[in-house]
């Protein structure tokens, strides 16, 4: 990137400019190099020794910490059996002249107790027909998984041997951001490797495209490459703060932007998990979706705050309770919401069987509801569409599973599902059989006051857009502006607004007498819905 700079004329021959830069540039060069000459440079010629007894000290500092914790790290080899591959073999030599497959894998851990048992990540030994450590003494033994936790990626195993040395763990939740860590690990098989950075952020959740479903990891630019996967993230106390888990690379290996599992919720999993039984969860049974500045305008809030709920599951502990949607969840026993993992958190961490106090927004004022939790349900994942746990089956009525706290597909995901490429015909704009609804979209002002064109909804529409049968009625999205504020609010074409402002929308007519400049301004709820799904958004419009 070009970096621009302006300057003021000044009427002052260039001579005389080039002699004075001259002369700034020496007197310049003159008392930087004193000046580093005079806090750099001892009485003998040599580096200063208070500076150097400084740095000294430093170096001995992290010294020290790799040393206290170095016994506490072990690195861990998996060996998998490729069971597909080695039937081709078996099936391309009968007679048995081939060799089976293995696939190996390597990372690292750490002894949280000294009774044997070692916390990693789930991805270092899922699968592992056989699971291998190697002690910073040099002893190699054999490892049992004892249990794991996908949801976390974490999981316990446990070697037979003594005199072994239990890692001490600190409190993540006084992490901060700058704050000097050091990791240790086994990049590149290169067993017992430190290294040190900083502590970038914390709290990353939504922005790491992993499968995982709860994250709230630390960021750090420690160097993290692969075989670091489990290895402990130590903050200058000699403390374990984190489990590191993952990258975020283009290369393969480090970019500076490495996570951690915070320690509190390490120590919280590994526990349960060292005992051999699964971990237990809490379930509200919702669809949830964050509240930004301006869905909060469209609800009436103040300030940003809370999670709305986009949809509550049928007989789920959420619908027991009283939750609708459209609630706005602002606080959980007091504490309150910021984001959707946040309430994902806490609600996984509270006790099945327990009961709640949610502070809700609903139709512009506060409500109190106390839900009891349940048992999250076997299938359930944070990221689960509610038609995906009804078809894995579970919890829910008539054998239905209840819908999940999870965060469903980003609105706007009816295009980029394929509702476009996937259109009868080959125009890409509805036309012939959809005529009469085409003349009222056509009409002036639409796409440049609203940000879309739309069209009342024809069978003949909804046949062409492959719409269920259950959207009889509304206003079909067919296209939006890519630079408006409809397209920033996630409206995407193919989805029907079936309700403004609380007011049902059967026709564009209906549409365009809520969609006024006045009311954009201030911000218009709109409840949509398209093939799989269903949304509730803000569009405001200045």
């Amino acid at each position: 990137m070009k970096r621009s700079s302006t300057c003021r004329k000044i009427g002052i021959p260039l001579a005389t400019f080039r002699a004075w830069g001259v002369c700034l540039v020496m007197v310049g060069s003159a008392w930087s190099t004193a000046a580093w000459s005079q806090d750099r440079v001892g009485s003998d010629g040599g580096p200063d020794a208070q500076a150097v007894s400084r740095l000294e000290q430093l170096s001995e500092s992290f010294a020290s910490i790799a040393a206290a914790v170095k016994p506490t790290v072990v690195n861990i080899s998996s060996v998998a059996t490729n069971r597909r591959l080695n039937r081709e073999l078996r099936e391309a030599f009968p007679d048995g002249a081939y060799q089976f497959s293995p696939v190996t894998g390597t990372g690292s851990g750490v002894i949280f107790d000294a009774d044997g048992f070692i916390v990693t990540n789930n991805h270092v030994v899922a699968g592992a027909d056989a699971v291998r450590v190697t002690l910073a003494d040099g002893r190699k033994l054999r490892a049992e998984v004892v249990a794991t936790d996908p949801k976390t990626d974490l999981a316990v195993i446990r070697i037979n041997a003594k005199g072994l040395k239990a890692a001490r763990f600190g409190d993540s939740d006084a992490v901060r951001v700058g704050h000097i860590v050091l990791a240790i690990g086994s990049p590149f098989r290169l067993g017992h490797s430190v290294s040190h950075g900083i502590v970038s952020a914390i709290g990353r959740n939504d922005d790491i495209d992993v499968d995982i479903d709860y994250k709230n990891w630390i960021q750090t630019d420690a160097p993290i490459n692969p075989g670091n996967s489990g290895g402990p993230l130590i903050s200058a106390r000699g403390e374990i703060v984190g489990i590191n888990v993952a990258i975020a690379t283009d290369s393969g290996g480090h970019q500076g932007v490495g996570f951690a599992i915070p320690s509190n919720t390490v120590r919280r999993i590994a526990n349960v998990l060292k005992t051999g039984e699964k971990v237990v969860r809490g379930y509200l049974g919702v669809e949830i979706d964050p509240v930004d500045e301006q869905t909060a305008s469209g609800y009436g809030l103040s300030e940003v705050a809370g999670v709305l709920i986009r949809r509550v599951g049928e007989d789920s502990p959420a619908a027991r309770g009283g939750l609708r949607s459209e609630d706005i969840v602002l606080s959980i026993n007091g504490l309150p919401v910021r984001s959707r993992e946040q309430l994902q958190q806490i609600i996984a961490e509270t006790q099945p069987g327990s009961d709640v106090a949610l502070k809700v927004w609903r139709k512009s004022r506060e409500q109190t509801l106390h839900v009891k939790v349940m048992e999250q349900p076997r299938n359930f994942r944070t990221t689960i569409k509610l038609e995906e746990l009804y078809r894995q089956g579970g919890s829910g009525p008539s054998g239905d599973s209840a819908p999940s706290e999870g965060e469903p597909g980003s609105a706007g995901s009816a295009e980029e599902d394929g509702v476009s490429d996937e259109l009868e015909g080959d125009s890409a704009e509805p036309s012939g059989d959809g005529a009469p609804a085409e003349a009222s979209r056509g009409r002036e002002g639409t796409e440049s006051t609203w940000g879309f064109e739309g069209a009342t909804l024809t069978p003949e529409l909804g046949r062409k857009y492959r719409l269920p049968s259950s959207i009889e009625d509304g206003v079909l999205i067919t296209s939006v502006d890519p630079a408006s504020e409809a397209w920033a609010c996630r409206l995407r074409r193919g989805m029907v607004i079936v309700r403004a402002n609380d007011k049902p929308v059967r026709l564009l007519d209906d549409l365009a007498a809520v969609l006024t400049p006045e009311a954009l301004a201030r911000g218009v709820r709109l409840k949509l819905r398209d093939r799989s799904d269903e949304y509730y958004l803000v569009l405001r419009v200045r």
